[in-house]
């Protein structure tokens, strides 16, 4: 599976995605933009590079051992067109001392919002990205009965002509903002991308 796979930010060979996986970052890593004159994008992504018409949805379960301020990891997609690089982030962040799902969708700056787990002992939760007939992007919290509770619909999504590049897969990242040290290791588990 991870021949189809490239990475970016990622200083290993990609590992086999077939089955459970790891990605390892150090600090001062993020995928953010904030005004006027933040751009970060130095997290480690492994992805399979697609079009939009292609792209059907992705799904991944993450879990890690979350410990510092906005340490985080989940599914990634960036879209390259040839005005902007747009992208939306979801899986889990670390914020006010527990693991929250977040979302996080960029066109000309980030967006940020958080939820809590369907359950509060855990620290994992299976996420899904979806290009929806009805021309959204949706982003999908999974509960384990099968349960989907939306977690963000991306309008701007439905603008984009067809043939727009798009890279879909999995990213780690830990911002380290007071200066934490130390990898974060992020699990993943059951990756799948559908395409058509």
């Amino acid at each position: 599976m991870a021949s189809s796979f490239s990475s970016a930010n990622f200083g290993h060979e990609i590992p086999n995605l077939s089955g459970s996986f790891d990605i390892t970052c150090p600090p001062s890593t993020d995928i953010w933009d904030k005004p006027p004159s933040t751009h970060s994008f130095n997290a480690p992504i492994i992805y399979k590079t697609t079009t939009k018409d292609a792209l059907k949805s992705a799904k991944v379960t993450v879990s890690a051992s979350w410990k510092d301020k906005y340490d985080q990891g989940g599914l990634c997609l960036v879209i390259k067109s040839s005005d902007i690089v747009r992208w939306v982030k979801t899986g889990i962040e670390f914020v006010n001392e527990q693991a929250n799902v977040s979302t996080v969708a960029k066109d000309n700056w980030s967006d940020w919002s958080l939820r809590p787990l369907l359950s509060e002992s855990s620290n994992e939760a299976t996420i899904e990205i979806e290009s929806a007939s009805d021309g959204s992007l949706w982003v999908w919290l999974l509960g384990s009965s099968g349960q989907r509770s939306p977690l963000r619909e991306v309008t701007w999504w439905g603008d984009l002509a067809g043939h727009t590049e798009c890279q879909i897969g999995v990213y780690a990242a830990k911002p380290a903002p007071h200066g934490e040290k130390g990898d974060l290791v992020v699990h993943f588990d059951g990756l799948d991308i559908e395409t058509r």
